[in-house]
Formats: structure tokens, sequence, C-alpha cells
């Protein structure tokens, strides 16, 4: 009965075991397509021939299934299989008193009937395969009484006379000197090419493997070590460890054709100066999205920074409401600014070309190389991302131009199986950079097994091949009970594990609203409260303050989990018109305004800075197109414009007024990346005061403090600015937490707090400590074709 139909393969194995008295490898998952040659490498003994016998049903298999054009090989005759595959082993049979031409005609016999007459057009058969194999010069002798090598080609002539769908060699090329080597490889290349005969082969040679293999699968230690292109599997560092040659002179050898591919690169030293533009790339891909990508992505930048490379991130396309602006002006991911920052470079827009942000559940704003241009359905996009690849390239190849190493991170699933044609983000991006690829899963939210083992199952064969090693990722306590978790995770996924990582408490900036800290609910001594707008954005802005252990940051979308915190925030968001009507909707609008009647401080940030003015007027429809009514507290009003102020911030505090007053002239840096220009009402854009939008009582223009460079407007103890970062510069969220503690009588111990920047470097060197003590490091470098000193 067939049970695969797949016009893709001819020959198949389902999760096979292979072995004598034992189990010699298990889990063997291989894929031979027609016109294809898979050549098996490995040391003596590694279980080549042993695969091979169990593939030709010469023995039976320990466990598992061999398919042959989709039927299950164990219930077919030998007559059954001698018409679809032929095979040629190092030990067959030497048949005495038989010419060779003879043994080359025993090819024929599945097709002769139950005489074994040999037709006309059966004789031509047996005679173009004697010439084929340059066995022709001995077809009349007998077959006991030539050379091994002869022998050999012998062999072959007779498993060509076969007609086979597949061919199965267990060391063709063993006894033959050159001329005859080349010209069965010449032959075995022809027949694979001209005739789709799908050919599995074991070869000790590397020279000859590397050229004329389409797929190498390398065995040792009892596994399937890897699996994919020649240029995927011969790298140097590899093949020493897969032969048990780790650091011995070879050079009586000769150079090799797997040695010219390596590419070292000296510490200090361009990529591009050795092997023209590029560098070494490797991919981060995860099981889901919060797998950790990024933060293992982070690591390793800066590891590889410190041990003297020129390092560089990229991530193709980023969905975030989290972004930066650049000293080009252009906008980009937080996530990549914290990679670059880790690689010790300035962030640059190539290193994250596509940015989306949400606007809605369906849409979002596309920008492309730090530009946007338009809004989108999750439709439309999905047409319109092909047109990017150009730009992905350009990206990519304006990087590869200036860094050893590019450390590349994926996107979600690499098997969102509905998403995956004309896929930008994961390995399509991989075959695209030609990455190496470690796939990262999440065991703290359990079904670590399912995840990696599944997502490895769905991966297509070429796409599994570019795998070279899991990472499980957020474990939590003895490592050591998990030793046989990793043997689990080597036997059935066929990938080593590179290191298991340990829960790590550290502070990163998140890349989009995944994070963890909105499920934050304690209150502590100094309570800041944060409104979770639906489609917030950039709230990295409260990093900063994570530093204190007695204060408390809380994100809250119920008007009754307000309380009384001591400072209230309303942070940026993408969609300031919707967000704004959702906080009515929810009461929190009259909660920020009764906390503000009370005298609490009440900071708005980019579009949090907007609502807490009179209106928000959109004439264009960059958002809404509507006229809506803002909280009141600010005697300003919004216009928005389609133009996107986009610019980092160099400034000062203005004469702010109220609890902060003394952090006037405080040195602020950040960036500005908003639509919409504000102004007090009744200046400058504004010919009438507050229309049909009411105030709250007292917000008078003539007790505010407005400063239209950017650091907004400030009355009584609310404050507005569409300064993002405008706490991370050294010493202003001290002042910041310490002024209004003493307002409140309370006594918060700042003195740990650092600058963004300085606690961040702090940060990422210990994330590198961390990855270090627990990752395979000189495999990974491995892997990009890097020998270490």
């Amino acid at each position: 009965m067939r049970t695969d139909m797949q016009p893709d393969r001819i020959l198949h194995t389902d999760d096979l075991t292979i072995g004598y008295d034992s189990d010699l490898i298990s889990g063997i998952e291989l894929n031979v397509a027609p016109g294809r040659i898979v050549t098996l490498i490995g040391p003596n003994g590694s279980g080549k021939s042993t695969l091979l016998r169990t593939l030709t049903g010469q023995l039976e298999a320990r466990g598992g299934c061999v398919y042959l054009d989709g039927r299950d090989m164990s219930g077919m005759n030998v007559l059954d299989r001698a018409r679809d595959m032929s095979v040629v082993m190092t030990s067959s049979v030497r048949p005495r008193m038989m010419t060779c031409r003879e043994v080359v005609a025993m090819g024929r016999y599945p097709y002769t009937g139950r005489f074994g007459k040999l037709r006309k057009a059966d004789e031509k058969i047996v005679d173009h395969a004697l010439e084929l194999t340059g066995s022709a010069e001995v077809s009349d002798r007998f077959f006991d009484r030539i050379s091994d090598g002869q022998r050999q080609r012998v062999m072959l002539a007779r498993a060509i006379c076969q007609q086979p769908r597949v061919l199965i060699l267990d060391e063709p090329t063993s006894y033959l000197d050159i001329r005859y080597r080349l010209d069965i490889l010449n032959t075995i290349r022809t027949i694979a090419d001209r005739d789709s005969v799908a050919v599995v082969m074991s070869l000790h040679e590397l020279e000859p493997a590397m050229r004329i293999s389409d797929t190498v699968v390398a065995i040792g230690d009892g596994h399937i070590l890897r699996t994919g292109t020649p240029q995927e599997v011969f790298e140097e560092s590899f093949i020493r460890r897969l032969y048990g040659i780790e650091g011995r002179d070879i050079s009586l050898l000769g150079p090799g054709p797997w040695m010219e591919g390596e590419r070292t690169v000296p510490v200090g030293q361009d990529a591009s100066d050795i092997h023209g533009t590029g560098a070494r790339a490797i991919m981060i891909q995860g099981t889901m999205s919060g797998a950790g990508k990024s933060m293992i992505a982070a690591g390793l930048c800066r590891i590889f920074a410190q041990d003297g490379y020129s390092v560089a991130p990229f991530k193709s396309q980023n969905m975030a409401l989290n972004s930066y602006v650049t000293s080009e002006g252009l906008e980009m991911g937080r996530a990549q600014v914290m990679q670059a920052r880790c690689c010790k470079r300035e962030p640059l827009v190539c290193m994250n070309p596509i940015l989306l942000k949400p606007t809605d559940d369906s849409g979002s704003q596309v920008i492309v190389n730090g530009i946007p241009v338009g809004n989108m359905r999750a439709a439309e996009y999905f047409r319109y991302k092909q047109q990017l690849v150009p730009e992905i390239q350009a990206a990519y190849d304006k990087l590869a131009g200036m860094a050893d190493i590019i450390v590349i991170e994926g996107a979600g699933s690499p098997v969102e199986l509905n998403l995956k044609k004309n896929d930008i983000v994961n390995m399509g991006l991989a075959r695209m950079t030609d990455a190496a690829v470690l796939l990262v899963g999440d065991i703290d939210r359990g079904g670590v097994f399912a995840q990696l083992i599944g997502t490895l199952d769905l991966l297509e064969p070429d796409e599994r091949a570019r795998i070279k090693g899991l990472i499980v990722n957020k474990f939590r306590g003895d490592i050591g009970l998990f030793k046989d978790g990793i043997e689990i995770l080597e036997k059935k996924g066929h990938k080593p594990v590179m290191g298991v990582v340990p829960y790590l408490d550290i502070r990163l900036e998140d890349e989009d609203s995944l994070s963890d800290r909105f499920s934050a609910r304690t209150k502590r001594d100094f309570d800041i409260c944060v409104i979770r707008f639906p489609r917030i954005s950039n709230f990295t802005d409260m990093d900063v303050f994570e530093q204190v252990p007695d204060l408390s940051v809380r994100y809250v979308d119920d008007p009754d989990d307000v309380g009384d915190p001591d400072i209230l925030i309303l942070p940026g968001t993408k969609n300031t018109g919707g967000d704004l009507e959702w906080m009515k909707q929810q009461g929190l609008d009259a909660a920020v305004i009764s906390y503000a009647r009370a005298g609490g401080v009440v900071i708005g940030i980019c579009g949090g800075y907007q609502m807490l003015g009179m209106r928000i007027s959109d004439p264009d429809g960059v958002e809404s197109g509507a006229t809506v009514c803002g909280i009141g507290l600010l005697p300003v009003a919004t216009v928005m414009n389609r133009e996107k102020t986009r610019t980092e911030y160099i400034g000062y505090i203005p004469a702010w007024k109220g609890v902060l007053e003394d952090m006037n002239g405080m040195q602020v840096t950040g960036y500005e990346i908003h639509n919409g220009v504000t102004a007090l009402v009744g200046r400058e854009l504004f010919d009438t005061e507050y229309g049909d939008c009411v105030p709250v009582p007292d917000a008078d223009p003539s007790e505010c403090v407005y400063a239209p460079d950017g650091t907004g407007c400030n009355r009584g103890n609310i404050y507005g600015t569409y300064i993002h970062g405008i706490f991370d510069e050294e010493g202003v969220a001290p002042r910041l937490i310490s002024l209004i503690a003493a307002h409140r009588g309370k006594n918060i111990d700042v003195s740990m707090m650092r600058g963004h920047f300085d606690e961040s470097e702090d940060m990422y060197d210990k994330l590198a400590e961390h990855l270090r003590a627990c990752l395979d490091i000189d495999a990974i470098y491995g892997m990009m074709g890097i020998v270490r000193p």
C-alpha cells in the first residue's frame, strides 16, 4: 500500500533505527528525490554501510520504516525491489566461473521472465552498461580473475544494467585509480541527471563527495550530525570534529576543497578584505514569539564584539510599537538599536529595513528604510512584501560590507505555514543570506520538546538542513536534571543542543507588547502608574525606573487600578485618537482628571502629551480623519499631519513649575517621532480657543510654560513632552523621583540609579557573561566557519 505520494521523493525513511545486535543510529529521516545524489560521509564504523544495507533490505530495520516510491519496503518481495532499486556493496558476493559480461547481464533478470533468456534489447543494454563503466575490455574474462578496481566497475555496470530508479552504492570509487575514479563519478552524475535516477552512496573521499553531491549526510557518534548542501556541511571546523582531527597538522593531506570554503576572519580585520564584500552570518530563529530571540541575538552580538570582531545586527522586518530615530533622522525598531549597542555600533536603519507599527488589530503603518510609505491592511501587505526583497538585500549587503559577522534575528516562528509563502523574515531570509540558523525554544512556557521537535518536523528538508543547533532558553532549576532532555532533543531532532540558558532576570529593551512587565500589579513604596493603551508604543521610556528596588511600574487598563500613584504617565501610542476614545470608554480619562485635580503628577509623552490637550484634529485622515476632544488638562491643541517628525534631541528642561521646578535647566537627550504639531490654543495654528471642547477648570494658557522645541507644555503638576527618552540622561530620573518622593513625604533611595546608557552597558556585559557560561560559543563560531585562535 502506498502511504506517501509526494512526487519530490522516491526514497524516504520515517524514524528509522539501524544496527545489528543493538541500536546504532535512531530517528533517521532521509529524503531522496529523483535525479539527486545523496552522499553519506563519516569515520569508519560510524554506520554508513549499515544504513545502506538497511535501505536495501539486506539488513532488517530495528525500528521505523523505509519507503520506496511511497511503499513500505518491508512488504515488498525481492523482485519488486529489484525493479526499482539496484545495489553495489563493497562486500558483494564474487560469483565464480562467470564472465564479467554474464555478471553484468544479471542486472536484466528482473525483466527476463522465468527462464532468464536475454532478448536483443537486453543484450544492447548490457553492452551499453559495459561501455559506460569502462568494463568492455574485461567482459570476456572471469570475474574472480580480475582486480578489485575492475570488479568495482563491473558491479556498477550490473547495477546500471538493471535500469533502476534508485541506485545504492557503497564506496563506488574504492580500489580505482584516478582515471577510472573520474570515469565512475562522471557516470554516476550522468545517470542521475539524464535518467533521473536517485543515488544514495557512501564515500570516504571528501573531495569527490563535495563536488558531486546534491545533499551530504554526515554521520558520527551514533547520530546524523549534519544534513545539507556541500557548502553547508563542508566547513573545516565541523569536518575536523567529525573525523576527530581537531588541532592536528593535516598538511600531508594537501589542501582540500572543504578547506578552501573556510572563512577564517582574523580579529579586527574586515571580512571583505579577505573574502570580498560580505560577512559571516548566524541567524537566531525561535519556536514562537517571546522565545528569547532578541536576547540571544543581543548576547551573541556583545560576545563577538568583545572577541574583537566587527559585528552588526540585522532583522529584515520588525513588527513593533517601540521605535527609535537614528542620527540619519530615520525610524527603526528598538530591538535592533539595543543589539547595535551590544555590537558597540551606532544604530543604522539598514539594520532593520522594514518596520511595521500596528495601528489596529489588522493594519499597520509600513516603514521602509526608515520612512513611512503608508498604512496597509494585513492582506494588502502580504501581497506587497515581495516587492521589498531588493530593499532587504540592499540593506544586508550594506551591512555585509562593514562587518565581519552579522547576527540576524528572525520573527515569530519559521513554521507559520499559512504565512510561509514569500517569507522574508525567517527561512526565506536565511536562504537569501546563506546563514546558519540556531533555533531557540522557551522552556519556561512549557512544551519545549513539542516546540523544538515540532518546528523541525514542519520545516522543509532544505530548511531543516540550515538549523545547525538548538538552544533551550529560560530554564529554571537544576540544569543537571535536564541531561536526559538534551539527549532526547538530540536523538529526536537530529540536531546538537548548543546549550541550556538559565532564566536571567535582566532589563533589556522589549521589542513589542508581549512584555512580561504588563502583568506586574504589586505596588511598592514609590509607585508609577502607566496607562496601558491598546496601541502603546515606546514604553521603553520607563525602563530607567526599573533600577530602583523600592519602585513599582504598573501598567493599567482599568480605572479601578489607578489608585493614588506617585506619578501617572500617559505613554506614547501609535493611534492617538483611537486610544483616546478607548480611554473615555474605559473611564480612564475621568480617573486621570480626578488624580490631577488632587495635585498628582501627570506626565504625557508624545501621544500621551497630545491627549492631555484640548483637542486633536485630523484633517488629512492620518488616523481617523475626525476632530476629537482631549482630556483638557493642558491648554494646547494638536493638528495631525502626514509628514512625520523624526529627529534626535539634545536640549534642556524649560522653566517648569510645580513639583519638578528644581529640574529646570537639566540637560535631556532623546528623540521625537510623531505625526502632528502641537501649540497653545489661540496661538500659531489655531484661530479659535477651545471650540466644542471644554477645558478642565483653571486650564489657563497664561499659567502654562510652553516650549515649541519638543519639551512641550507644563501647567502646575501636569507635564507634556514629545521627547522619548527624556528620563534617560544621567541624573534626570533620580532627581525626578527624589523631588516627587519628598513632596509626598517619602524617602526613596536612588543612589543606585545610573544613566540609561551606562546601566544598559552593564546589562549587555552581564548577558554576554551569562551566555558564555552556558552556550558552546566555539561551536557557534564553527557554524559560521570561523576558527578561533
